[in-house]
This record gives C-alpha cells, structure tokens and sequence, in this order.
C-alpha cells in the first residue's frame, strides 16, 4: 500500500490507525524485520537438527543434482507447473467483483515473479502478497478483491496438494493421513466461498489447473530423488530384501514429494529449507525408510527449485532496470488485464486499471 502524501521515506514508524484520544497509532517500522529474521532462525534451526540427526552426507549427495539433464528438465517442469498455477489464478480471480483479471501472458510473468520471491525472500509468502498488491484495481474494494483471489487460488493447491497426501499415507499411517485430509479440508473450505461464485464448470476447473500444476512438481521431486537415490525405484531388489519391497519404488518417493511440498508451505527459512527437509525426514520414517533418505532427496529437490525460479529473479532483474529508468523520466507501463467479473450476472463493473508505476 503506498504511503500518505508528504510522508518522508525515511520516517522510521508506520501508521497502523487511529489510537486512544484521535491520535494516530504508530509500530515500530523494524517489527517486519525482526519476524523476517525469526522465521529464516526458524528454518535454519530445522535443518541444523535434521542435519544433526541424519549427518552431513545428504547435503553432499544433494549436489548431484546439479548436472545439464536436470538442470532443463528444472526449468521446464518449473515453468509447466507456473502456468498451470497462474491460469488458476486467473480463473479464481473472476469469483472477486474489483479484482483485474490479468491476461494469460502476464499472468503467468507475474506468477514466474511470485515464486522467485517466495524462494529469495524468508518467509515464502512475499510473492503471493506481491501479487496482491500489483494486481489490485482501482476501486476502493480492489486490494481486498485481489488479496482474496490471492488466498483463495493458493488454498485450492494446498488442500489438493494435502488430498493428494492424505492418499499417500492412507495405507501407510491413518493418523497421519487422517491429518492430512483435515488440514485439507480446512484449505479447501477457504476457498468454498469463491469456488461456490464460480460454480461448478469453473470450479472444477480451477481444480484441475491445480491437479496440472502439482504433477510437474511431483516429477520434478522423483527425478531429483531418483539421482540421488537410485536405490528406491529399483526394482531388482535381492530375494533378502523382500519385506522392505512395499515401501520402494515411486510410491515411497511419491508419499516423499508430497511431503516435501507440504513442508515449503510453512512460512519459516529461505526456498523452503529446514521445515522441507524435516518434513521429509518425517515421511520417511512413515515409509520405512531411513531417514536420511527423505533429507537427500529434500535437498535434491530444494536446489532444483532454485534452478526453476531462475526465470522469475530475471523478470525481477528487469523489473529493477526498468524501475531505474522510469526514475529518469520514462514511463513505466501498468500490466494489463481484463475488467473485474462481477460474481453476479446482475452487476455490472468497471474496467479497472492495473497497478499505477511505483
């Protein structure tokens, strides 16, 4: 949200609203800065336990990755599963009378923008509320419309990301599925109210977009394990180790993957790291697996994740060159998008600009 006019930049408080007596409430401008430094102490803590209880050769194993057939397959999947994300985006934001549709193109620039920030900045959250903010109209309602559809489209993926693990653990762990299907059921149930203004076409829609951008990342996750550790898809596996068997191959890494994504949506470290890792550890035990294994493969898979968002620092790169250069007097363009939908057939909105230059 800008600032008021006449505000100087360096003003070290930020308005927070009216306080006793008229007076203006003020908070103090390092508090943001001080929860930023304890989620990445947060996050840094969790992989410091995990790498104390399993040792540091996973995060030497984890390197492997880094090779020229993973390195494209990253970027690819990366982006396959950005445009899968952004078009739910898209098709969620018509459930919000005020909130601009952004065009397909754009969309999916803004959402590649997202997930660099997300893995650049601690918490995980800052390119979701970067979106918000670019993607507000010019109402008085817009920033509450587009932080809406926001919320929304991340909580449809998360409750099919968690429906998706609960599956995994149903023959494995009830408890543990059972947790997973509830926490879904609460990620979903935050969405119930804009899937209910889509209807049910466009509500499924918005779950397949999500069922497609969750795949590539579920693949991404099994290639990245599968290099480090071969050892879980084979299947020539000696007589001896027959009872270790069920708990091989691509179901093992499956019930890993989804583990592992659930964990990046904790908003603690840096790219995920720490709570993916402990989760992921976590999940193995489950599979019988020894947990070293789900920290290998975690790590396999965060390092590839930072290869994906690479697209995303570069548009972040331009944005910053192209900033500089409206500061010396070129305009800078506001993205493009359609008119708000009005969630009523009823009601009619104004088309509504785009983010003015900052």
């Amino acid at each position: 949200m800008a600032s008021a006019p006449g505000r100087p930049p360096d003003d070290p408080q930020l308005r927070v609203g009216p306080g006793p007596g008229g007076r203006t409430a003020r908070r103090p401008a390092g508090r943001p800065a001080l929860r930023a430094l304890a989620r990445v102490a947060l996050g840094a803590a969790l992989l410091a336990a995990v790498l104390l209880v399993v040792g540091r050769e996973p995060a030497a194993e984890a390197v492997r990755v880094l090779r020229p057939p993973l390195v494209p397959a990253a970027l690819a999947l990366g982006l396959a599963a950005t445009t899968a994300q952004a078009l739910r985006w898209r098709a969620v934001a018509r459930a919000f009378p005020g909130a601009p549709v952004p065009a397909r193109r754009r969309a999916v620039a803004e959402y590649l923008r997202a997930q660099a920030l997300d893995v650049l900045v601690p918490g995980g959250v800052a390119g979701s509320a970067a979106r918000a903010v670019r993607g507000r109209g010019s109402g008085s309602g817009g920033m509450r419309a587009s932080a809406a559809a926001v919320v929304s489209e991340r909580a449809v993926g998360v409750g099919v990301l968690l429906a998706a693990g609960a599956a995994a653990l149903a023959t494995r762990d009830a408890a543990a599925a059972l947790l997973a299907a509830v926490v879904a059921a609460v990620a979903l149930a935050v969405a119930a109210p804009a899937l209910r203004r889509l209807g049910p076409r466009a509500g499924a829609v918005v779950v397949g977009w999500s069922v497609l951008g969750l795949a590539p990342l579920l693949l991404l996750f099994v290639l990245a394990a599968g290099e480090v550790l071969p050892h879980l898809t084979d299947e020539a596996l000696p007589h001896s180790t027959d009872e270790v068997l069920p708990h091989r191959g691509v179901g093992a890494l499956l019930l890993l993957a989804t583990a592992a994504l659930a964990g990046m949506a904790v908003p603690a470290g840096v790219g995920g790291f720490g709570p993916r890792e402990a989760a992921t550890a976590s999940a193995a035990a489950l599979a019988g697996l020894p947990a070293a294994d789900g920290a290998t493969a975690a790590l396999a898979y965060g390092l590839l994740v930072l290869v994906a968002a690479a697209p995303g620092a570069v548009l972040l790169g331009v944005d910053v060159v192209t900033a500089g250069r409206a500061t010396r007097g070129r305009p800078q363009s506001s993205w493009s998008a359609e008119p708000p939908r009005s969630a009523e057939p009823s009601r009619s909105a104004e088309p509504s600009r785009g983010p003015e230059p900052s």
